[in-house]
């Protein structure tokens, strides 16, 4: 039974990030709490797994099974009216749709924003979701949004990596998947279009051009970019200037510094 008519308000939305634990603090749950704090959100940290890096070095990780996850997701919705949820690191599919059912069944409202992390920036592959295309369907039908790169969707679709021309190819399943979720393509691995992102929602393309022609690269990028717009989605606004926003902000945390760990800031 929901208890939130017993909540004290507050001003700010709350969401939750369901994503795995960095000591880095570049990437996962506290790269994205710092995201939330920056945007004016309150959020709440569900941990997927333990992980052993740095912002240059991936050593191990030790996953959370989905009884624990959803062990410590339930008290959270139970007591608090969640607007929106990103979802990062996770065990496997069935793990993740799991999740997401979970999720739906509790509040169809909630928006659910996935970033798909099949391999650390460091190198270190996590999965190979191509393999079971028919559990994926059902993942993608119960998300608001999906945020790869050109790299993941190809590996999720199982394309040629090595294959520049395979560019038709990744955004004709873009606009597939856009029929069940938005997509938001990220340009940073683009091999003709880098630093231009793609938005595919209803069978449209929208285009989000790069405002900032140097950027530096930066360890969980892909965290802070979905955690961005996961906020913004909390705070109210569209899905394209929720997605505006997150690429402008981006930027600006690429642009904090020169090194692998960036800084939050409006």
């Amino acid at each position: 039974m929901s208890n939130h008519s017993i909540v004290p308000s507050i001003d700010r939305p709350y969401v939750i990030s369901i994503a795995g634990f960095d000591p880095s603090a570049g990437a996962g749950l506290l790269s994205d709490m710092k995201s939330f704090e920056t945007h004016g959100v309150y959020g709440f940290g569900v941990c997927t797994a333990l992980t052993v890096q740095t912002d240059t070095e991936f050593l191990k990780n030790d996953w959370l099974e989905k009884e624990q996850i959803l062990a410590q997701l339930k008290p959270l919705l139970e007591k608090f009216p969640v607007q929106a949820v990103k979802i990062g690191l996770i065990k496997d599919l069935g793990t993740l749709s799991a999740v997401c059912n979970y999720l739906n069944s509790f509040d169809p409202k909630i928006k659910i924003v996935l970033d798909p992390i099949l391999k650390a920036s460091a190198g270190y592959s996590f999965h190979d979701w191509a393999s079971d295309s028919v559990i994926f369907k059902n993942v993608l039908k119960r998300l608001y949004l999906i945020t790869p790169n050109y790299l993941e969707i190809q590996a999720l679709i199982g394309a040629d990596q090595e294959d520049q021309k395979d560019v038709k190819t990744v955004e004709q399943q873009c606009l597939s998947w856009s029929l069940d979720c938005a997509v938001l393509l990220k340009g940073g691995h683009h091999p003709l279009t880098p630093g231009t992102d793609y938005l595919f929602h209803k069978n449209e393309r929208l285009e989000f051009h790069s405002g900032s022609p140097v950027v530096y690269p930066k360890h969980g990028s892909g965290c802070v970019l979905s955690s961005a717009i996961t906020a913004q989605l909390a705070l109210g606004h569209s899905l394209q200037k929720s997605c505006r926003f997150g690429k402008q902000y981006i930027e600006n945390f690429l642009n904090s510094n020169t090194s692998l760990l960036g800084y939050h800031n409006l």
